[in-house]
Parts: structure tokens; C-alpha cells; sequence
């Protein structure tokens, strides 16, 4: 069976620092919050730097549980936006 994955791209300017802001006032550190995410610290880092062009639904996620917060909310607020 062939598998057909789909891409969602929406613009959410500002992110990366969101993401860096988050995690810096609730004390974690870079390794801890990469670890849980599945992704290495450069990687990361490239996200909190704004360096990252895109970022997998699947990455986002796991930031959000890492951070608990719920970043699914604003991509669901900017699509409807752009729906309308």
C-alpha cells in the first residue's frame, strides 16, 4: 500500500522565539525540551533562531507537549482566518 503524505503550510510569524521564550521561563533547558521532541539541540536552536524554513505538524506537537502549550490552536486560528 502507497502512502500519500500531505503538507500543510501556514505562516506563523514569530515562532521560533515564542517557542525559545516559553521554554527559557519555565526553567528547561535545550537538551531537555529537544529530547522530548525527538530532535537534536542544532535543531532546535535552528527553530528558536527563526533559521528553520518549515516545521513538520508532527514537530510542532511534540514541542507543544513539551512546553504544554497548545500551538495546534493558533494554526487552526490562522486556517480559519485564511478560509475566510
Amino acid at each position: 500500500m502507497n502512502l500519500m503524505q500531505v503538507t500543510l503550510s501556514v505562516d506563523l510569524p514569530g515562532l521560533g522565539s515564542r517557542i525559545k521564550e516559553l521554554r527559557e521561563s519555565k526553567g528547561l533547558s535545550p537538551t531537555w525540551v529537544a529530547a522530548q521532541a525527538g530532535m537534536s539541540v542544532a535543531n532546535l536552536y535552528r527553530i528558536e533562531s527563526e533559521d528553520a524554513k518549515s516545521l513538520p505538524r508532527e514537530t510542532l506537537r511534540k514541542l507543544s507537549q513539551a512546553l504544554e502549550v497548545d500551538f495546534d490552536a493558533e494554526v487552526k486560528a490562522v486556517l480559519a482566518k485564511e478560509a475566510k
